[in-house]
């Protein structure tokens, strides 16, 4: 349910001049003030903000801008996986798998958030929680072709190499060329 709530917004266009108050409809959430205090965002302002830096490169603005998201509505599990991804970019891999597995907890289905988780932890050198993460997405799209060579890769990595042939057969039929590639790193 939409609420209205007042809210003043000064913007300086000129030194000592100020625009008049205006009212602004928000949806369930006061406005953020921005840090230089002359911007108020609310949490959709946010969120475009931190995917416009995230797509720029600047990952550690877009987390900063994520967290304002999250400060206003701390069940969004899209802003929670965008931190994850954005600390993810970073490097910041053990934040990245903490904020993403929140995004699981809000939303169990949000099958990007376990592709996502499943590339960390098998940063963090974590195959067993990769592997699970990456048959989440299997279970959600058992059409996932990233996802089964990325699980026939852990696989093998933890040598399991009949596993991994398993994935290489299942992936054949679908994408070639991910196939191969699975197979060239099994070692056949």
């Amino acid at each position: 349910m939409k609420k209205i709530i007042l809210t003043f917004i000064w913007s300086c266009l000129i030194p000592l001049m100020a625009l008049p108050a205006a009212y602004a409809l928000v949806e369930k959430e006061p406005p953020i003030e921005e840090e230089q205090g002359f911007e108020f965002l609310g949490a959709a302002e946010w969120m475009q903000k931190g995917l416009e830096l995230n797509g720029q490169g600047q990952y550690e603005e877009a987390a900063e801008a994520f967290q304002k998201v999250i400060s206003v509505n701390p069940d969004d599990a899209v802003a929670w996986f965008s931190l994850g991804t954005a600390k993810a970019f970073s490097g910041s891999y053990e934040e990245a798998a903490g904020f993403l597995s929140q995004a699981l907890a809000f939303d169990p289905d949000l099958m990007v958030a376990y592709s996502n988780l499943g590339a960390v932890y098998g940063r963090l050198g974590r195959f067993e929680e990769a592997l699970d993460a990456y048959s989440q997405v299997l279970r959600l799209r058992p059409d996932d072709t990233n996802a089964r060579y990325n699980r026939g890769i852990v696989f093998a990595g933890l040598g399991d190499r009949d596993s991994a042939l398993k994935e290489y057969e299942l992936l054949l039929a679908t994408d070639k060329e991910l196939a191969a590639a699975l197979l060239q790193f099994i070692g056949m």
